[in-house]
């Protein structure tokens, strides 16, 4: 089961450190990604009428490719720990696609969430970015729209209607935890 939380920004301090901190543990993480083409592959492959997420581990791309899935993830460790989870969301019609990068510490603990939903409803991004502190408090959180051919920063249309981002505080807390 996914959960979907909001939670307000914390009211302690937070030096730009913190933050800076994360942002550069993060882009350690997409440098590992890059390099790294070791991975697990999971998704869920219960149908669009089911109401229980059907989670699967896949030995390849190209094995997931051949399935039909509205979740999956691509999930990265570093020296047996998970350091990143890569997910895609869809819509059954195509017409969304989420993508949201989740970045785990040492000890398991989420520091900081980066998604993107592109859709096509006003060909526009959304891309947000959430920091958190290692008792899972969000300490800041971005978001921008952006035209999804251009890049270029806009407002968002009139009736946007946007695509929550699950909330994973701890790597136990991933939808497909007990394969790991």
């Amino acid at each position: 089961m996914i959960v979907f939380l909001s939670q307000p920004l914390s009211t302690r301090a937070q030096t730009p450190a913190t933050v800076t901190s994360i942002n550069s543990y993060a882009a350690e993480v997409n440098r590992f990604v890059k390099v790294n083409k070791k991975h697990r592959i999971f998704a869920d492959i219960s149908t669009e009428n089911d109401k229980n997420a059907k989670w699967k581990e896949f030995k390849s791309d190209k094995a997931l490719d051949d399935a039909t899935w509205y979740q999956a993830s691509n999930v990265f460790s570093k020296e047996g720990k998970i350091v990143g989870a890569m997910f895609t969301f869809t819509s059954p019609s195509g017409d969304w696609y989420h993508y949201i990068n989740y970045y785990f510490r040492d000890d398991g603990s989420l520091a900081k969430i980066r998604a993107q939903l592109n859709t096509a409803y006003g060909d526009i991004s959304v891309v947000r970015n959430r920091y958190y502190d290692p008792t899972g408090l969000l300490i800041r959180s971005t978001k921008r729209f952006q035209d999804i051919g251009t890049s270029k920063v806009v407002k968002a249309p009139v009736g946007f209607i946007d695509e929550p981002i699950p909330l994973f505080k701890k790597v136990s807390d991933l939808p497909f935890s007990k394969l790991l």
